[in-house]
Formats: structure tokens, C-alpha cells, sequence
């Protein structure tokens, strides 16, 4: 971190030093002190691999505070606002994040309620800090984005989860596509906050079991509230990298097309090869993508059959059948 690297300001001596959304290493800062929050299951695990201590709830009280931004602006003033709450007083609070996501906005707004002492610009990017002058929070009205609340299709979302505002088209695609069709045990994978698998369980009585594999932990919280149907259970879990195989016989799945900004085919290609893993030799799989995304190769290299069965402007719906793993 430039601030720390740069001495613009000292360590505290003892406590926790929280990094919210942490990602990469942080050698600059005492290892033993540093309690990482991460709620995305493969970034989670790399950090906990390289030694750090990784938690899926923020820390409630800090001696210094690392908020790294994410695309929700909700969730980063979320995430603002409860690391200031964390800190003693006189502590720190630090802000890094991409041009691209917002950080010049964020700090516009941060300036309006409270000094900033110092900012550091970098080639994409800049962080800036500031200090916990009183127990008030300036920030006290950003709080609470990140608690599941229903949407406005009655639905329980949170910020930073994808379509957390409403159904995605998509999925309602898909959804009409394997209403009745699906029977025994099926997996979601990439469940998000459980709209396709509540669908299926609606529209599809022959499932005995569908098994929710969804890698961002506030989504499965949230789906665990949309879902309260025996047949369901829930897995925090990264469905790029399964670890069952031949078992299920169906998969659904609206995969992810980007992480961040870009947009990134490989994703949905691996979703297709977990979904081959997956399944019985006799298993079907139900997707649908973006119609621009070209995962015709893939398919051909894990299915003995498939087949688009609709497609709008915007989306395509894909069927696959035996798989070749």
C-alpha cells in the first residue's frame, strides 16, 4: 500500500489491520495482524493459502481499516461506513481502488463528510485516507446495503450480488426453457441468490435434490432465504472447480461472463466443463449466455449432443446432452 510504503502515516503498534475485499499480498504489513474479509470463494481461498487469516464477516474492531472499492457502489459505501465504525479514534481508514470503478466519485463524496488527510494517484487507480475523529459516522447512512432485503420482485438480494435489483432476463430465459424437465439430482451452478433454482423446484416436481454451488458468500446467504425447500442445499463453492463427478443428472447454470469490466468467454467454458463433469452419462445441461459469446467449441469438446433451442437479441438458450467426460 503507497501511504504505508511512502510513510505518509505509521502503523499502529498492536491490533488488527483489516483488509475488506482483500485481494493479492500485502507484504508490506505484519502477516500475524492482518485479518482478511473476502466473500468471493476463489480469491478466499488463495489468501488463505498464502497464509493470511481470511473471514466471510467484517471485523468489528480495528486498528487500521483497508477498504479495496468493488463495481457495487453501495456495497464499497457499505464496507466505508463499517470500517469507520471499526476504527478507535485518531485511527486510520484507507480507500484503494480503480479509476474504473469509481474512486474519483468516491472521494468527492468521502471529502463532503469528513477531511481527508492525504491521496496517492496511481497509473489506473488512487487511494486516499483519512482519520476517525469522533465516535459520529459520517458514513453512518451507507450502512446496511450488504443486509439481504427484497427486491422488487420480492426476492432477498444485497448489494455487490449480480441482479440484485431484480429477475435477470436471462435467467428467466433459461427458466422457461427447463420447466418440466428436469427430474433426480441437478446442480445450480452459479446459483447466485437461488431465482433458477427456486424455478426449478416450482416448475419441475420430479427433482429429488438440487445442489446451489454459488462462489460469492453474500449471494448464498441470500439464497438461503429465497430457498426453503427440503430438496435444496447449499454449497459456497467455486463451479469452475468441482469436486464430484458423473453424479447429477442435470445441470442449469447462467454462467458469469466477465469479472470484472471486459468481458471473458473462458468463464462460461468452464462452466461447461464442470457441467460435464458433472453429469451422468446420460445427463442434460440447460444454459443460457450472452448470444455474442462463442461457446460452440467447447460444446462440441463435452457433449455428444447439443443444440441452441432459442435465442433473442440478446440471449441464447443451450441443451446439451451426454457428456463426453
Amino acid at each position: 500500500m503507497l501511504p504505508i510504503e511512502n510513510k505518509a502515516f505509521e502503523l499502529p503498534k498492536k491490533g488488527v489491520i483489516a483488509i475488506y475485499r482483500a485481494h493479492g499480498s500485502y507484504n508490506t504489513l505484519p502477516k500475524d495482524r492482518l485479518i482478511c474479509f473476502q466473500g468471493f470463494f476463489p480469491t478466499h481461498e488463495t489468501l488463505a493459502s498464502a497464509g493470511y487469516v481470511t473471514t466471510t464477516t467484517p471485523p468489528e474492531t480495528t486498528a487500521l481499516a483497508i477498504v479495496h472499492i468493488t463495481r457495487s457502489k453501495d456495497e464499497t459505501r457499505d464496507l466505508v461506513a463499517k470500517a469507520y465504525d471499526s476504527l478507535p479514534l485518531d485511527g486510520n481508514l484507507l480507500i484503494d481502488g480503480a479509476k474504473n470503478l469509481g474512486i474519483e466519485s468516491l472521494l468527492k463524496q468521502a471529502k463532503k463528510r469528513t477531511p481527508v488527510k492525504g491521496q496517492i494517484s496511481k497509473s489506473h487507480g488512487k487511494v486516499f485516507w483519512l482519520s476517525k475523529k469522533s465516535e459520529f459516522n459520517p458514513f453512518a447512512d451507507w450502512i446496511n446495503a450488504t443486509t439481504p432485503t427484497k427486491n422488487k420482485d420480492g426476492w432477498y438480494t444485497s448489494a455487490g450480488v449480480f441482479s440484485a435489483d431484480g429477475i435477470d432476463p436471462g435467467s428467466a430465459e433459461l427458466a422457461r426453457a427447463f420447466a418440466g424437465k428436469l427430474k433426480g439430482k441437478t446442480a445450480d451452478l452459479g446459483a447466485g441468490w437461488g431465482w433458477l433454482s427456486a424455478k426449478a423446484l416450482t416448475t419441475c416436481p420430479d427433482i429429488k435434490k438440487i445442489n446451489l454451488l454459488e462462489a460469492e458468500y453474500a449471494a448464498l446467504d441470500c439464497a438461503k432465504l429465497n430457498i426453503v425447500d427440503a430438496r435444496a442445499a447449499f454449497y459456497w463453492a467455486d463451479a469452475t472447480r468441482p469436486s464430484t463427478k458423473s453424479d447429477y443428472d442435470a445441470v442449469i447454470s447462467n454462467p458469469p461472463f466477465h469479472l470484472d469490466r471486459k468481458a471473458d468467454p473462458t468463464l462460461g467454458c468452464a462452466f461447461i466443463h464442470s457441467a460435464a463433469k458433472l453429469l451422468k452419462p446420460t445427463g442434460q445441461m440447460f444454459l443460457v449466455a450472452n448470444r455474442q459469446l462463442a461457446y460452440e467449441s467447447t460444446l462440441d469438446d463435452c457433449f455428444a449432443h447439443w443444440k441452441v433451442t432459442s435465442q433473442t437479441n440478446r440471449y441464447k438458450i443451450i441443451h446439451a446432452r451426454k457428456p463426453k467426460s
